[in-house]
């Protein structure tokens, strides 16, 4: 606790000391989710999940959100306006462009996180096969590696000792990490899915039981404060970052 207070006085005081910066922009002072478009495949298949996991961030936390996601493609420059990334699929897509590629690499080398959502519920799909050949071209020199449970992320907002979805075709996350950050995570089990309801409440796909439904809530909120404060349990490392996205949040 004495960490976290130390760390969040520096943010102040930096942030204060800093003249450039300027109040936040309308608009942009609350979390908003983009959804990653691209070619080919079926870039929104549970229409529906962001926007209910932005609601069961404001009944579950004191985060204020933006309450409808919006679409966003790699090119857009409001890419860099946001911390957070969500990219889902169950089919197969075209290579992104080299340029896309670039910006994404720029985008997750300098503070953005990307959680990538297969929502086949199917081993070895399409859409996995597409994932991994987008991230061996974003960074060829660091493949994917598992996410040990000791990770943040599992303790970021709820302590899970488990990987949830909609569909639990691997036990595990996968995940790549630069410098220590991991800046991109991806999960086999249709997140999106648990997540997902429709206008009346009633809950779009089946799971095993309440339990996994609200184990895979958790693992969606963990997955968006991890995004958003980092590792800062573990130690100081990242203060530069969070200050980089504070300027980013309120440009001059």
């Amino acid at each position: 606790m004495r960490k976290l207070l130390t760390i969040l006085g520096l943010v102040v005081f930096f942030v204060t000391w800093e003249k450039n910066i300027s109040p936040a922009v309308a608009g942009y002072s609350n979390l908003t989710l983009p959804r990653i478009m691209y070619q080919g495949g079926n870039d929104n298949p549970r229409p529906e999940a962001l926007r209910n996991l932005l609601a069961q961030i404001t009944r579950r936390t004191s985060i204020e959100v933006n309450r409808e996601p919006i679409g966003l493609n790699v090119s857009d420059p409001k890419l860099f306006r946001h911390p957070f990334i969500y990219m889902g699929g169950d089919e197969g897509f075209d290579p992104f462009p080299e340029k896309d590629l670039k910006i994404l690499r720029n985008y997750l080398s300098y503070g953005g996180f990307l959680f990538i959502d297969d929502s086949s519920a199917k081993a070895d799909s399409a859409f996995d096969t597409s994932v991994r050949k987008l991230i061996s071209a974003l960074f060829p020199q660091n493949p994917l590696r598992k996410i040990q449970r000791d990770h943040s992320i599992f303790r970021s907002f709820y302590l899970l000792n488990t990987v949830s979805g909609r569909s639990i075709i691997k036990s595990y996350l996968e995940g790549i990490s630069i410098k220590g950050r991991t800046v991109l995570i991806y999960s086999s089990n249709d997140q999106g899915g648990a997540w997902s309801r429709n206008k009346l409440g009633h809950w779009n796909y089946d799971v095993i039981g309440y339990r996994q439904r609200q184990l895979a809530i958790r693992l969606g909120i963990n997955i968006i404060m991890y995004a958003l404060t980092l590792d800062y349990k573990k130690d100081m490392v990242h203060l530069p970052i969070i200050l980089e996205r504070l300027r980013r949040y309120n440009p001059k």
